[in-house]
């Protein structure tokens, strides 16, 4: 596990609002350059993507902030679509390039911001339950495995930098990232599925095969981020599952921790 800062392992806190958003548009404008064969775009697209993370997250901590009721994800995903819908205007209009294929930019904007807005609506309300919780049993507030949902992201990352041991910084920027977006599928994965078996050891290297055909599709992508060996499908094999068995061994640990402290 990795130590984070205590504002961080609040999920509704503003820096892990911000956090949440980069990840999410900086991951996913990364992938689709890379499908599209855009990969030539990235530094600048990566940077209107990190301009258009921080206008939304302000726009909707603002609207969550007048949500005089605790707001549904339906709502959380129908104001991150509209925003990132605006958003991409604006960037089209900075990055001439994007309105050269303007529908595929405005639905990969609406894949991005529609998510954004239900994990910020998520995360404000259910750390709100974990706090009201914690209050009404008079102790301290404790968000448990939660306060590790930015680890997933890390382990991802650096799976991919060491399996694909680039010679460029780069394409070292480009694998991990798309890493980082494995990591958090293969943290689903292991929170909503693994879990339902007590996450006992068999589900490590269970989650390892899992992660095979997605770590293929990625090694693919990254085919285009730069010259680097054929074997690209092959070494995004081994990351796809090296992500999952990381995340999965590491939410068996998590899982034997809450237990032992249930006990």
């Amino acid at each position: 596990m990795i130590p984070m800062p205590q504002v961080l392992k609040r999920r509704s806190s503003w820096p892990s609002s911000f956090v949440t958003a980069l990840i999410g548009w900086n991951g996913f404008a990364t992938i689709a350059a890379l499908a599209f064969g855009r990969a030539a775009l990235l530094p600048r697209l990566l940077a209107t993507a990190t301009a258009c993370a921080i206008v939304q997250v302000l726009a909707l901590r603002a609207r969550l902030r007048f949500v005089r009721r605790p707001d549904g994800l339906v709502g959380g995903a129908f104001a991150g679509a509209v925003s990132a819908l605006l958003l991409a205007v604006v960037a089209m209009a900075a990055l001439p390039e994007l309105a050269r294929d303007r529908v595929i930019t405005l639905l990969v904007a609406v894949y991005i911001g529609a998510p954004v807005g239900v994990f910020l609506s998520y995360f404000r309300r259910d750390d709100a339950r974990i706090e009201t919780v914690a209050l009404a049993q008079g102790r301290r507030v404790d968000y448990g495995r939660d306060a590790h949902w930015l680890d997933p992201f890390a382990y991802g990352a650096a799976a991919y930098l060491v399996v694909f041991a680039p010679g460029a910084a780069w394409l070292g920027l480009t694998a991990a990232i798309v890493g980082a977006m494995v990591g958090v599928v293969a943290a689903g994965v292991s929170h909503f599925f693994l879990a339902r078996f007590g996450n006992a050891p068999i589900t490590i290297p269970i989650a390892a095969v899992a992660g095979m055909p997605l770590g293929a599709m990625t090694g693919w992508l990254l085919r285009a981020g730069a010259p680097i060996a054929v074997s690209e499908t092959v070494r995004g094999v081994m990351a796809g599952a090296l992500c999952f068995a990381i995340t999965a061994a590491v939410g068996r640990r998590l899982a034997v921790r809450e237990r032992a402290g249930a006990t």
